[in-house]
Parts: C-alpha cells; structure tokens; sequence
C-alpha cells in the first residue's frame, strides 16, 4: 500500500529538521503526538502533528488540514531567547523556502512560534514554531494529491 499524502508530508517535515542532527545542533529528533512532552537527551527537536480537518471537498476530493509545531528543547543558558531565535530562524528558513514541500501541499503557513523555559524544570527551555498544513487529496485514494 503506498503512502497517504499526509504520511509523504510529515516525513518531508522530518527530513528538512535532519540537518540539525547532521550537524549535531539537536541530538535528538522524534514525531510525538502531544507537545510538551520531556526528553532526556537534550538538545531534543519533537514534531508534533495536530488533529486534521477538512477544510472543503468537491466533487473529486479534499482540501485537508493539520498543524504541526516543532518543538525544540534545551537546557537553559545565559541567553535562551538567542537559541531559540536560532532555531526559529533555521526552521524558517528551511520550511518557507519550499512553501509547497516539494509539491506535495497546497501551501505551508507560518502561526507564530511561541519560546518560554519551564520553571518547574528548570534549566529546561523550549520554544514552539508553529505551521498549518495544507493538501489535497482524491476521494478514495489518499495517497493520491491533486
């Protein structure tokens, strides 16, 4: 069975973060399925993807949407506001460079990016950025786009 055009987008998602691991920038990167969620092995780089809707349909499929948030995880040090706008900008740049992921979505929007350090577990720091996703697909044949 081939991949659904959804399953071809996250795993898009995941291969533009894989040169932060390349280049040791986060030791860790993982798809999770709740944000906030902790990690032991920090820097750490979670990709979260939210409940998908159906935006609209026709007589030939669907226009579908999700949000994914990075979430970037680190220790905190004497400047975590720099580190998160490291990470921010690596993830725009790379992601808005090609808002149409290869061809696989309709476009990619930029939702704002949210960093804070957590006081109860402290030196933690992280910063969420934010997209929305969207693509179409085939009634039917969801690894089909059109």
């Amino acid at each position: 069975m081939a991949d659904s055009v959804k399953t071809k987008l996250i795993a898009k998602l995941l291969d533009i973060c894989q040169p932060l691991v390349t280049n040791q920038v986060v030791r860790h990167l993982e798809r999770k399925h709740a944000l906030f969620l902790t990690e032991a092995v920090k820097p750490a780089l979670h990709v979260v993807i939210g409940d998908e809707k159906v935006l609209y349909q026709d007589e030939r499929g669907y226009n579908m949407q999700f949000p994914v948030a990075f979430q970037i995880i680190f220790d905190e040090n004497r400047d975590p506001e720099a580190r998160s706008d490291a990470f921010e900008a690596f993830l725009q740049t790379n992601i808005e460079a090609d808002e149409q992921l290869g061809g696989l979505a309709s476009k990619i929007t930029y939702n704002g990016a949210a960093p804070f350090v957590l006081e109860e577990l402290k030196p933690v720091a992280l910063t969420v950025v934010m997209y929305l996703v969207e693509y179409r697909r085939y009634k039917a044949a969801p690894n089909l786009g059109y």
